[in-house]
């Protein structure tokens, strides 16, 4: 094989000619020879190797100066495996990694398969009664940090009543308070209180007033399945007509310590699609 012209390198390597003459500029493959008078590139048989050894390297993960190092011989033995052993323990990283992200993306998929059969089978339109919380809250920006904020929560809520005397059983019940302009969702965990209980330091004392109609779906199964519930409660009221307003309610009927396998209702005021919203402060 004579000379290549850069069109000839291109199709025996399957690199565009763009990219040939900014390795050319680069200086990583260089042509033997410009002609002056057309300013076409000339390439020896030998640089198909030197291409194909690059892009190799490239696909590696290489750095192109790394890349040059390596192809000049700038680089020991020793050096050029220390790399290699370096990108092995990259790749396996990156490749562990993903099994977790695609293991998770399953979890989720039969999670929420699971949700819509439980929500088509549970769902139950009734009224909710008057609440009286002692709570503790916090502020997020979406529900991505709602399970994050929640368990803490609940957590400072066990330690402020304990400190004042108050038995905690249970794991209460949080709600969620989405603002109009979706600037943020309020977030609570709280346990029932009686009228009498006067002020606790630290501690919020809330009023959920009573509700109409509110949609309401029994979730079962692992505790990182709620959120998904949550998906699929939307899915459900949507489905027949209704839109969720105001305070919701996420109430822990039977979640022990360690269980594999909570049973949690979830509640939420609803009202017809055609029917104007009534005060989005209002648990009405």
């Amino acid at each position: 094989m004579g000379m290549l012209s850069i069109g000839d390198l291109a199709r025996h390597t399957n690199v565009s000619v763009r990219m040939l003459r900014h390795y050319d500029a680069l200086g990583l493959v260089t042509p033997v020879r410009v002609d002056e008078r057309t300013g076409y590139r000339w390439y020896t048989a030998s640089q198909i190797g030197r291409v194909n050894a690059l892009i190799a390297l490239k696909e590696l993960g290489f750095t192109l100066e790394q890349c040059r190092e390596i192809l000049d011989e700038r680089i020991s033995i020793a050096e050029l495996r220390d790399l290699l052993r370096f990108r092995q323990a990259e790749v396996t990283q990156r490749i562990e990694a993903d099994t977790e992200r695609l293991a998770e993306v399953g979890r989720r998929l039969t999670s929420i398969e699971r949700g819509l059969t439980m929500t088509n089978q549970t769902l139950e339109i009734k009224p909710l009664p008057a609440l009286r919380l002692a709570q503790v809250s916090a502020e997020v920006n979406d529900t991505t940090e709602i399970a994050a904020a929640v368990g803490p929560l609940f957590e400072t809520l066990r330690e402020r009543l304990t400190a004042a005397g108050r038995r905690v059983e249970g794991r209460g019940i949080r709600t969620y308070h989405g603002h109009p302009d979706g600037s943020r969702i309020d977030v609570a965990a709280g346990v029932p209180i009686d009228d009498e209980v006067g002020p606790i330091d630290g501690v919020e004392i809330v009023d959920l007033p009573a509700v109409d109609m509110a949609a309401t779906v029994v979730h079962r199964g692992p505790a990182a399945g709620i959120a998904d519930a949550w998906l699929t409660f939307d899915v459900a009221t949507d489905e027949h007509g209704l839109i969720p307003f105001g305070v919701h309610r996420q109430i822990y009927l039977d979640a022990p310590d360690g269980a594999a396998e909570w049973v949690v209702e979830l509640q939420a005021p609803v009202r017809p699609s055609d029917e104007p919203c009534p005060d989005p402060d209002s648990g009405t």
